[in-house]
C-alpha cells in the first residue's frame, strides 16, 4: 500500500495542474498531495537510516564474541577436566 501513495499524490498533483478545483477545494487537495508525497520521502529516509543502523550493529556484533561464551580449555594427556 505504502508504494502506491506517492505515485497517487504525484497524480493528483497534475490532475490539479490540468484541471484546477474551485476555491478551498484546491488548496486541500494539493496541500494533501504535498503531505503525502513529503510524507512518503521521510518514511523513505528513515527506513533507508534505520536498515544500515542495523546492518551496522549486526556487523558489530559479528566481530566480537558474546560474554556468554567462554573458551574451552582441553585437558593435557591423563587428566580429567571438571564440567
Amino acid at each position: 500500500m505504502a508504494k502506491w501513495i506517492p505515485g497517487a499524490a504525484v497524480f493528483g498533483l497534475l490532475c490539479l495542474m490540468i484541471i484546477p478545483a474551485p476555491g478551498i477545494w484546491g488548496v486541500l487537495i494539493g496541500a494533501a498531495c504535498v503531505l503525502a508525497i513529503v510524507g512518503s520521502l521521510c518514511m523513505l529516509a528513515l527506513d533507508r537510516v534505520a536498515s544500515a543502523i542495523l546492518v551496522w550493529r549486526s556487523r558489530m556484533r559479528a566481530r566480537r564474541p558474546s560474554p556468554s561464551r567462554s573458551r574451552v580449555v582441553h585437558a593435557g594427556s591423563r587428566m580429567t577436566r571438571k564440567v
